[in-house]
């Protein structure tokens, strides 16, 4: 028989390392300051997220921030949704926070790009700004549990949010129940399920074709809609994000 070694006996758990980087649009300089980044566990969009590990670092540089956030592999597992988000504070006060936390590739743990919004300013239920999880493309339900495509429609004219595999960034205007998207850009990661890959391609079309858009009598659910009036796309708001 073969006595395990004091090494191997004393063997560290395996990790990983998240990274990437933070940033945010405000034309606002940055004082020295606490990020906090967190790994959630998002696989169930109906809860609030579970903060799975988190981490600290001051700064007194400008955005964009990178960032390395280290995991206990035991941690993660294939069946679960995994997502990033992050918080930056100034005098114990935060300034800046995750609208829609990024989602994680489990294959890739790199380049994870966080652009975080201004804290405290108050919007209001009835406008399509906010962040929005989808629900329905088309006549196709997307409520089986997995991980779906987000919006985040800002103030400013400005769209980001994620098709799962790869995140979106462009710009949209609306005026009373018109609605239209600009270019979307998007990363070129490869979905790695044919699935998913197909909810890629039908939400990046969906948009392609919006011209108009309503809300739930709530505020809580939005519908956008082409030309004829056929809805492209049914969303959740997001009420739970940011998580603090």
């Amino acid at each position: 028989m073969v006595l395990p070694t004091r090494q191997a006996a004393h063997a560290q758990p395996a990790q990983t390392t998240l990274h990437g980087s933070i940033t945010y649009r405000e034309r606002i300089a940055l004082p020295p300051a606490t990020v906090e980044v967190r790994l959630l566990d998002v696989s169930t969009p109906s809860a609030p997220p579970k903060v799975i590990a988190s981490q600290q670092f001051t700064t007194e540089k400008q955005v964009p921030l990178p960032f390395q956030l280290t995991v206990n592999s035991s941690t993660l597992t294939a069946k679960k949704t995994y997502a990033v988000a992050a918080t930056i504070f100034v005098n114990g006060q935060a300034w800046f926070k995750t609208p829609m936390p990024a989602p994680v590739n489990q294959r890739s743990n790199g380049n994870i790009l966080l652009v975080l919004r201004r804290d405290g300013t108050e919007r209001l239920p009835h406008t399509v700004t906010g962040s929005w999880q989808t629900d329905q493309i088309g006549e196709t339900s997307l409520r089986d549990g997995s991980q779906t495509p987000t919006l985040e429609l800002h103030d400013d004219g400005t769209v980001a949010g994620s098709t799962v595999c790869n995140q979106i960034s462009g710009r949209f205007t609306s005026s009373a129940q018109n609605l239209k998207f600009g270019p979307v850009a998007t990363t070129r990661r490869a979905c790695m399920e044919a699935t998913t890959m197909q909810r890629e391609q039908a939400f990046l079309n969906a948009l392609k074709t919006v011209a108009a858009w309503t809300l739930s009598e709530k505020g809580d659910v939005l519908t956008l809609q082409n030309d004829a009036g056929q809805a492209l796309l049914v969303l959740h708001r997001q009420s739970h994000l940011p998580i603090r």
